[in-house]
């Protein structure tokens, strides 16, 4: 034991190098005379929890190796080493396989230690117990073969290659349903052979597939890999082209493998799950039409076959044959004159024969027992037939519909479906409605809005009496269908609906979001949906019908609480007015009487309740059902009430503020009053005018309530909510008058509290915009009722406090504001500015704080200070500009603000804007010699420099003081983003070196992550566009430079863009919009056409270069081609001769393809 833990310590200690400790690692697991009990155990436990296996280290890592392939392993027994540790070993190889950026050697060494693994005798013993294991080492193997671009698959080893050896071991695991136990491992491990070689697996693919799809998937783990598992076989037939062969074979073998086994106990979904069928759709709109047509004929004849006479097992088999055909049909397209005449004759007859199929389909079904499953089957591919038939239709490719009908009934369905007869679709629709499952009624409905859609487009009248009869009968089951899948039809029903019936389907929504929470989600994210929320009436309907809910939740009386300290009392007046409000009436009414009477009555409750809150009393928080309020809320979130009519807007604003106010005793109500005030009411003020508002709510008494109340609400949403109150207040001819309970409300307390210092800073705020104030008739009214008033409270709070807060200096500041721009009473200016000394060293002290809000209000502070210095001249302390700056110089970059900046240095005059340019000059020199972090806060500080409006004496100055700058930062700093705005900022000088310094920042891009590449490049190409445009004369001065520039550009571009790089399509519409920047930037090129001819021919040769080396995607060498057409629209014959020479043969072919193309064409259309 003391051996083993000496030998321990020797590997573990950091201070012998670790090449020595490696060397005694290999020596002892080969040694056979060291008495060390499982050394070779230790060993392995030692390398693989080493840390320099994290940082890729060969030498660990070839240690490794050579212990697993050693002559010495294949002597060991499983007393030297238990199976655990085995484990342990198989875990981590499985970990770094999967890893990512991993080096490629490192992988080689790994690969191999699998490979020597996988043929270990102890290894395999673990590894035949433990299957899971096995397999999920065998796919990572399997992924690194793929990674690593192995090609040669197929080398014969004593005459068997490596597809027969995959087949036979495929086969043998996986096919024989004795042994087949189906696993998460199992199906990633079949997905994984299918994308290394499917060549080899794809003749025995219907070998494979019938154990797994007939085997029960029993977690959802298994259920997503299985469904992996069949997106890879339908992409390998798909890749292979050979879909036709796949659904050519897979119905023989589902039919042979129902009638085999006991399948009665298998869901459908665990045979072919619905997303199959969407990528089954998918794949069928992409085949030419000769295949569809050979398709169609089987997925026919097979259902021929069955519908005569069925039994329990071919009801399942036809049930997943109806799916496929219904997907089939779904994935034709059908376009006009783009397919040959005979093709569409076939594709004709056998939409005939398809429906003569259907007829007698459905003529059987009839005949025997019901059953929901067939009929779901049958009505699937009967919509699917519609769709398809209306669409040839359209296109004059099938003769016109006959809609009319002598039965107008809703549920015939003969005018499109005409292989049955109107007798018929009642009997089915009869049935479906006495026997039909949710799902079978769901696709009824469908069928019938799809017979109101065709009646719509094709018929002469949009209202005729089948429409209304289809309307009445939809809305007549909507009880007995799911409001999912009925939402997406309103649009073509909601004109024939009238006002009750809107109100019935309007009920049964609400009803059902509140009473299930998964229907709630699936329901509100379809109202938001376009088309859905374009439907007016509906949604006028939806806002009374939750507001109807809300009212009766509210007037609702629960039992008293079984706490006897709960006192029980409520708001009885809300309770008798929300009851009393009859809004359902109000929405009948088409006179707008009643809504106007609501809209009173609430704007009278919330008025008194707002004047006398005390005489109210308290809710009881058990007459609330808190859960149902918060999904009425949300119902009304998602609804368009900002284009409602004027009235209902004001009545859900009036419904929220009487709501809001009602909850504000209740201790659970906080998220209730976060909706109310901060999402529905705060946006309707914000989006809309609501001018009519004030003539319900008396502003005062609401903002006197709020000043009283802290709702909860961040501190922006509820200062946005205040300004949206007080600023539309001051917009009436009597605003002023009625803030008087407000302002008398905040004079009666003896301290302010934080909320209404806030409320008086907006007050302040508003006041203080100019444009406010010419609203605003009697300028004396305004000054004796709110600004003195609001004078005194402020220098009221400012005289108790013992110092200054953050919260007093903004709103020192905005008075002091208000009170600079008034020339008279100078006594009460007099009192206002006894106290600019003392909040001058509080803004000093804020300017290094690190919190941005403190910082903001101090930097405003002292720039007011410094407009206004002749004014207040005798009242500030001395030196303010140097003892400001001195502050704002320790602002770090989180707390930085261009603008305040800006503003400070606006402020200043010349001879103090000098010194500042001189101290921020040496900070930055200084910074730059350090290596300083603070590096970053300075560059923000000379882009306010660049920013700020100067007059010409301090322009001067900050040109000479950025020049300086550019030319100690561009040696050390290379972001172009920072570059870019050096260039164009036309106050900068920029010398020579500069401009080479600029062209050294585009340098050439190796292949790299595609968000880094993007940003990079973007910027790169920018300094490139920013050179050309603002400083053209110093870059055609250095051709040669910007030459090398394009050139990095481009051969950047087409590095990182390459076919075989395996982008998604997000991430080449990203790189296509960087080929597009480069093709403006060749463009605006052309301005300077007589500098550039000259290099014209090497331009176009670095482009050809990169199309001829790299096969890049059609969109970005779309873009790529717009730059060589716009390069050879500068070049001239010398150009093209001397191209012509001087190329490859093989490029010689490509530029003259190029160029033929561009004097043929491009050069007169400008198209590529």
């Amino acid at each position: 034991m003391s051996l083993s833990s000496e030998f321990v310590k020797r590997l573990n200690d950091e201070g012998e190098p670790l090449a020595k400790r490696l060397c005694l690692a290999r020596n002892a697991f080969q040694s056979t005379y060291l008495p060390i009990q499982r050394k070779e155990e230790l060993v392995f436990g030692w390398l693989c929890s080493n840390e320099n296996l994290d940082r890729s280290s060969k030498e660990v890592w070839a240690t490794l190796q050579l212990c697993i392939c050693s002559r010495h392993m294949k002597l060991l027994t499983p007393a030297d080493v238990r199976p655990e540790v085995l484990c342990t070993v198989v875990k981590m190889l499985c970990k770094y396989l999967k890893q990512k950026g991993t080096p490629s050697e490192v992988r080689d060494v790994i690969l191999e230690c699998v490979v020597q693994i996988l043929g270990d005798i102890h290894f395999q013993q673990r590894l035949k117990k433990h299957l899971e294991e096995y397999l999920a080492l065998f796919i990572a193997a399997i992924t690194l073969v793929e990674e690593l671009n192995i090609g040669d698959l197929d080398p014969d080893l004593k005459g068997i290659n490596f597809s027969f050896w995959l087949q036979t071991l495929i086969l043998s695991q996986f096919c024989e349903p004795p042994k087949l136990r189906l696993s998460v491992e199992c199906l990633e491990t079949l997905s994984a052979v299918i994308r290394l070689n499917p060549l080899a697996i794809e003749p025995k693919m219907f070998e494979i597939l019938r154990p797994i799809m007939m085997a029960k998937k029993n977690t959802p783990e298994v259920r997503w890999a299985y469904l992996s598992f069949l997106h890879c076989v339908l992409e390998m037939f798909t890749r292979l082209s050979r879909t036709q062969k796949f659904v050519t074979k897979l119905f023989p073998m589902l039919k042979n493998c129902m009638q085999e086994k006991e399948v009665l106990d298998i869901p459908l979904e665990d045979i072919l799950p619905a997303q199959f069928y969407k990528e089954f759709r998918s794949v069928m709109a992409a085949l030419p039409s000769t295949q569809l047509i050979s398709i169609m004929k089987g997925l026919t004849y097979h259902l021929n076959l069955e519908i005569e006479e069925y039994d329990v097992v071919s009801k399942m088999y036809i049930q997943v044959m109806g799916s496929i055909l219904s997907s089939f049909l779904c994935g034709i397209r059908v376009a006009s004159g783009t397919v040959p005449v005979d093709i569409v004759g076939k594709f004709v007859n056998l939409m005939t024969e398809l429906k003569e199929t259907l007829a007698r389909f459905a003529a059987a079904t009839l005949c025997q027992e019901y059953d929901d499953g067939i009929m779901l089957c049958l009505l699937d591919v009967c919509y699917s037939w519609g769709e398809l038939h209306v669409l040839l239709v359209h296109y004059n490719l099938q003769q016109s519909l006959d809609l009319s009908q002598l039965d107008t009934s809703a549920t015939n369905l003969a005018g499109l479906h005409n292989y049955l007869s109107s007798d018929q679709w009642n009997l089915i629709a009869q049935r479906v409605n006495n026997f039909g499952k949710t799902a079978c009624k769901d696709k009824m409905n469908s069928l019938l809005i799809q017979k109101l859609q065709v009646l719509q487009l094709m018929s002469e009248s949009r209202t005729s009496p089948e429409q209304f009869n289809v309307a009445r009968y939809l809305v007549s089951g909507l009880n007995q269908t799911c409001s999912v899948k009925f939402l997406p039809s309103m649009p073509v029903l909601s004109s024939l609906l009238s006002k009750d019936q809107l109100l019935h389907v309007a009920k049964h929504l609400v009803q059902e979001i509140v009473a299930d929470k998964d229907v709630c989600k699936q329901v509100i994210e379809a109202l938001k949906h376009e088309d859905i929320q374009e439907e007016r009436s509906l949604m006028e309907t939806m806002i009374f019908i939750t507001l109807e809910r809300i009212a009766s939740l509210i007037s609702k009386t629960k039992r008293r609480a079984k706490n006897p300290n709960t006192t029980g009392t409520s708001l009885r007046s809300f309770q008798v007015c929300f009851r009393n409000l009859n809004l359902e009436s109000a929405f009948l009414d088409e006179t707008n009487k009643e809504i106007i009477l609501v809209l009173e009555k609430l704007g009278i409750l919330v008025n008194k309740f707002c004047d006398k809150e005390d005489e109210f009393g308290s809710v009881n928080e058990n007459n609330v059902d808190m859960t149902s309020l918060i999904c009425y809320l949300n119902i009304l979130k998602v609804l368009p009430i900002t284009y409602m009519t004027e009235n209902i807007q004001l009545l859900v604003c009036l419904s929220a503020i009487a709501v809001g106010v009602y909850m504000q005793t209740v201790e659970a109500g906080s998220e209730v009053i976060q909706t109310l005030f901060g999402d529905l009411l705060l946006n309707l003020l914000e989006q809309t005018s609501l001018l009519n508002l004030h003539s319900f709510l008396h502003i005062g008494w609401f903002m006197k309530w709020l000043a009283s109340h802290d709702l909860g609400l961040e501190k922006e949403r509820s200062d946005r909510l205040y300004t949206c109150l007080l600023s539309s207040n001051f917009k009436q001819k009597d605003g002023v008058v009625k803030l008087k309970p407000l302002i008398h409300h905040l004079s009666v307390k003896d301290n302010c509290s934080v909320l209404q210092l806030r409320i008086i800073s907006i007050l302040l705020m508003i006041l203080s915009k100019e444009g406010k104030r010419h609203s605003i008739k009697d300028d004396q009214d305004l000054k004796k009722l709110v600004v003195n008033p609001l004078s005194k409270l402020v220098l009221s709070a400012v005289r108790k406090g013992d110092t200054p807060t953050s919260e007093t200096l903004d709103t020192y500041t905005l008075l002091l504001q208000i009170w600079l721009r008034r020339k008279k009473n100078l006594k009460m200016f007099g009192k206002v500015t006894v106290y600019v000394s003392n909040f001058f060293d509080c803004a000093l002290a804020g300017l290094g704080d690190e919190t941005e809000s403190k910082v903001g209000g101090s930097a405003m502070f002292v720039s007011l200070l410094l407009k206004h210095r002749s004014r207040l001249s005798s009242c500030l302390p001395p030196n303010i500009v140097e003892r400001a700056w001195t502050k704002l110089m320790t602002c770090s970059s989180d707390t930085f603000s261009q603008q305040r900046c800006r503003l400070f240095l606006e402020a200043t005059n010349t001879k103090e804007f000098q010194e500042i340019m001189e101290s921020l000059l040496d900070e930055t020199r200084k910074t730059v010699s350090a290596g300083d972090s603070r590096l970053e806060t300075l560059v923000e500080w000379w882009k306010s420099v660049a920013c700020c409006d100067t007059c010409p004496e301090k322009a001067e100055v900050r040109k000479s003081a950025m020049g300086a700058m550019c030319l100690v930062m561009l040696r050390v700093v290379k972001e172009p983003a920072l570059l870019g705005g050096i260039i164009r900022c036309a106050g900068v000088q920029l010398e020579p070196l500069m401009v080479d310094l600029c062209m050294e920042s585009v340098f050439p891009m190796e292949l790299c992550d595609v968000a880094e590449f993007i940003r990079l490049w973007s910027s790169m190409v920018q300094v490139t566009r920013y050179l050309l445009t603002y400083r053209s004369v110093w870059v055609l001065d250095r051709l040669p430079s910007f030459l090398a520039c394009y050139r990095h550009l481009v051969s950047s571009l087409a590095v990182n863009s390459v076919v075989t790089r395996g982008l998604s399509p997000k991430e080449v519409d990203e790189i296509a919009a960087c080929a597009l920047a480069l093709s403006k930037l060749t463009k605006s090129m052309k301005k300077h056409s007589k500098s550039f001819k000259r290099v014209c021919a090497y331009l176009v040769a670095d482009l050809l270069h990169q199309l001829e080396q790299y096969t890049l995607h059609s969109s970005i060498k779309l873009h790529l081609t717009n730059c060589m057409y716009a390069i050879l629209s500068m070049c001239d014959s010398y150009s093209a001769d001397y191209l012509v020479r001087v190329l490859p043969p093989s490029t010689q072919l490509l530029f003259k393809s190029f160029y033929t193309k561009y004097k043929n064409f491009h050069k007169f259309t400008g198209k590529v």
